[in-house]
């Protein structure tokens, strides 16, 4: 496993973690260049957050994207019972 695949993990696991490290970098960074790159910093700063935060809506959004489907497997099967009764009934009996 890659470093890149271990921080994606991490991001959608725990975001909230991830920003606070990127926070302390940034502001180290900053502070061992004497905010000379202060601009680029912030910049690059609000990039990884964004991809943190994105990460962290595919992870959740996978998690829902697994329980719909299993929310809408019973209505669908609902349907098809329904179905089934009046014509799938029909033809098992």
């Amino acid at each position: 496993m890659s470093m890149m695949d271990k921080l994606k993990g991490l991001a959608g696991k725990s975001p909230d973690k991830v920003k606070q490290g990127i926070d302390k970098a940034s502001t180290f960074a900053d502070e061992k260049t004497g905010g000379k790159y202060h601009d680029k910093i912030t910049k690059g700063t609000e990039q990884v957050r964004n991809f943190v935060d994105k990460q962290g809506s595919q992870s959740q959004g996978g998690q829902e994207g697994r329980q719909n489907p299993g929310q809408q497997g019973p209505d669908q099967s609902g349907d098809q019972s329904q179905g089934g009764q009046s014509q799938g009934g029909q033809s098992r009996q």
